[in-house]
Formats: C-alpha cells, structure tokens, sequence
C-alpha cells in the first residue's frame, strides 16, 4: 500500500507505454513517404526552406555602402547599412506606395453611372457542392438595381443537391435557368464556358455561388463596359472566425496591395472568375476559360493581358464571399492556388516559343514574380532575426507599421461598408500573412515539380 502522503507515480504503466509507442509509430508511418516522388517532393521543400532561411540570414547580414547625394555642392560621402535595413525600406515603400495608389484609384472612381436596364447581363454561377450557400449569390443578384439580369446556375452531373437547389430557383423566379453540366463536366471553367454557349447575351458575368454582391455592382459594371471588355469587382472574406480573420487580410495584403505598383507600371489587370463582368467579344476573343487550367482565373488573366483587352477595376463595390474554415482549407486552397500560378508560369514560357506581341515575352516575368515572390517574403523572416541580433530591431517598425496601417484603413472602410462586424485588433498582425503564405507558396511550387498529378482541392462552404 502506497504511504498516504506519498506522491502518485508519474512512470507510465505498460499499457500505456504500448499505447503511446502505437500512436508514435502510426504519426511516423503517416510522414513516411510512399514513393521515391513523395521522398524527392519532401526532402526538397524542407531543403529549400532551409536554404532561403540561411540565405535570407546571410545576406541580411552583410553591409551595404550607399552614396549620399550632393546636398547644395556640399559632397556629404556615404554610410553603410545592412542589407536588412534596405529589405525593411524596400518592403515599407512597396506597400506605402501601393497602398497610396489604392485609395487614390478609388478615390477618384467613377460610379455615378447605374443604369437599371440595357443589354442583358447572363450572371453565370458555376456550383459544386455549394447547395448550402447558393442564395448568397442568386438573391443578392436578383436583389440588384440592374433589371435586365438573367442568372444560370450552372451544376455538375455528380451534385445531386446543387441540381435541386438549382431547379428550385428556376422554378420560383423567372429570371433564373438551372443547367447541368453534361457537356464539358468537371471543372468551374467548363460550367462557365457550357453557359456562355448556351446564350446568347451581349454581356456575360461570372459569380462565385458564395457572394453576396453589392446591389450596384452589376449596373456600374455595365456603365463601365461603354469604355472598356472586361470589369473586375474587388471580393472580402468575411471574417468571422480566426482562420477567416487570417484570410481577410491575406487578402488585403497580397490581393488589394501587393500588384497595385505592378498594374500602374505594366497595365496589367486581374481578370477573374468571380465579381466580373465583360463583353462577350471580350470572352470569345480569348476562347472562353481554359479547363486544362487549376487556377483557370490566372491564364484567363493573362490571355486577357496578351490580346490586349481592356481590362479595369470597379472596387468600390465589393462582394463578401466566405473565407477558408479550417487551417486545413486554408492551407489546400492557397496551395491549389499556387501550383495553379506554377502551371501558368510553365504554360506561359511554352508560349514565349512563338510570341504574339511583346505581352507574350512580358507575361511570364510577371507570372513569375508571383511565383516566386515568395521565396523574397520568406527571406524577410530571416532578415528580421538579423535586425535583433544586431540590436537594430526599430527598423522593423517600419514595415510593420505600413503593413499593419494599410489593412487598419481597409478594414475601417469595409466596416464603415457593412461588408464587415467592426474592426477589431487583428491587422496588427498583417505582416505574419507575407511568411505563412510564403511556405504554402514554396509547398505549391515544389509539388507542381514532383507529385502534383491534377487534383483540385475543394473547400468547405456553409459550415
């Protein structure tokens, strides 16, 4: 009998012991590559990680001598200054800069323009397993100020329940056509293109079965498209959650700012496959969405870019759209985003073997800075170590402070907006988005290299 005042017994017994050894070797079998593919796939993402963390530390590190200008005749030399301190002052000026543009462009926006009715807009809504959530879309487009509006709902043969939710609409309104995509199955390229062959429109738009869009948006689209092809509308995740909360300002960080300087200087504008509507000369010029495509927004982007279509933002009036639920979604949408921004890179340099114009040649250094941007944002990491190893941490401030004051006053106009609950202390982390989003890049890109064999990751909507 153990002494009453004895400490119980912290050795495991063996059954437990057995137990936890079970669990360790079932987690190590888990990690265990299943072929020499996964092996190489693994071993290089760790090794690449590896390698642009010491990089980045290295070069941070090193002493860079900058020449002062001469200030009324008088020379005034040069000082010298680490690398990481230059990676701060490009870093603050780059978003600075970009987000400058940003509320310059819709400072000076026009939206005065809403006509209720003109040419018809066929909103197409490609679902799959969105059942759950497809009035967002369908009662927020029907809600709009644009009268002559016809939504398709466009299913595949497999979604028995996106199907019925379809009919039910087409049923009830009659501005409404549900159609199942029994002739290209199998991806949202397909949908959209099976509905663009269906009718016969002027005017063609394309929502996500998720958004809520604005109630101006469609009418101030078409008012733009007298003097453009294509308008893109600006998406906000909404959120409502920690992992949503993380998706929003991923999006205000690499969506709103980050191409903002690069839209200015090479007139290239996202073109997307949500909050979008365009001529349909437009859409039939570059042969509709490629469904050989994972991120079939990206190549429509660039064909858009190369046969030189119009292509203009309307982001005042935004559509909310749910964000990734889990830590799980969020990783495999960024990561499918990725490897589909890798396929384009390699689609576009296959084409730089017979180039139309000299946006052929062009589009793939951009395609590329989206690549591989990430491996300079996971550098950053490592570039801040060496500022508080040197005892010169402050500069960080810099950075941090634009990033994090950039998305305060995005935030503080979307909630002024209603697009989003208040405004909340979260921004004050936006600049930990540039690294998590960094390693989801690099993943994508190495397994487009050695496993990725096609799949499409779907996430979790109406939970």
């Amino acid at each position: 009998m153990r002494p009453r005042n004895a400490l119980p017994s912290i050795s495991p017994g063996p059954s437990r012991l057995r137990r936890t050894l079970r669990r360790g070797a079932a987690a190590a079998r888990a990690l265990r590559p299943d072929s020499v593919r996964e092996a190489a796939d693994a071993t290089a993402y760790v090794g690449l990680v590896a390698a642009v963390v010491v990089a980045g530390y290295l070069q941070g590190g090193m002493t860079v001598v900058v020449a002062v200008p001469t200030v009324l005749g008088v020379g005034l030399g040069s000082i010298a200054i680490l690398q990481a301190v230059m990676a701060c002052l490009s870093v603050s000026g780059m978003f600075g800069c970009s987000a400058l543009a940003l509320f310059g462009q819709r400072a000076v926006e026009e939206t005065d323009r809403r006509p209720a009715t003109g040419p018809t807009v066929t909103a197409v809504v490609p679902v799959h397993r969105d059942a759950a959530v497809l009035h967002r879309s369908v009662e927020s487009l029907l809600d709009g100020r644009y009268e002559d509006l016809r939504v398709v709902v466009v299913a595949e043969p497999d979604d028995a329940d996106s199907i019925a939710r379809a009919r039910e609409y087409a049923a009830r309104e009659d501005r409404v056509e549900a159609l199942v995509n029994t002739r290209y199955p199998g991806s949202k390229a397909g949908a959209v293109n099976y509905a663009a062959e269906a009718t016969d429109s002027e005017y063609l738009a394309v929502f996500d079965a998720d958004e809520r869009v604005d109630p101006r948006f469609v009418s101030s689209a078409v008012a733009r498209l007298d003097d453009c092809d294509v308008v893109q509308g600006r998406t906000v995740p909404e959120p409502d959650g920690l992992v949503e909360t993380v998706a929003y300002y991923e999006s205000v960080v690499l969506g709103d700012l980050s191409q903002r300087l690069l839209t200015l200087v090479t007139d290239f504008t996202m073109a997307a496959s949500r909050t979008i509507v365009m001529r349909r000369s437009a859409f039939d010029a570059v042969d509709g969405y490629d469904p050989a495509m994972l991120t079939e927004d990206y190549a429509f982007a660039f064909d858009c870019y190369e046969a030189d279509l119009d292509v203009v933002e309307l982001l005042s009036q935004a559509s909310t759209i749910e964000g990734a639920h889990s830590v799980a979604d969020w990783w495999g949408q960024r990561k499918r985003w990725m490897t589909g921004y890798a396929q384009t890179l390699h689609d576009l340099l296959v084409g730089c073997r017979s180039p139309r114009n000299y946006r052929t040649l062009l589009a793939p250094l951009l395609c590329a800075g989206s690549v591989f941007g990430n491996v300079f944002m996971l550098s950053l990491v490592s570039k801040a170590a060496v500022l508080v190893v040197s005892g010169a941490v402050t500069w960080l401030a810099l950075p941090v402070a634009t990033l994090a004051g950039a998305a305060l006053a995005l935030r503080v106009g979307d909630a002024r907006r209603d697009r989003v609950d208040g405004v909340g202390l979260a921004w004050l982390a936006t600049p930990l988005v540039l690294p998590l989003y960094s390693l989801v890049g690099i993943r994508a890109a190495v397994a487009y290299l050695f496993t990725w064999d096609g799949e499409w990751y779907s996430v979790a909507k109406g939970v």
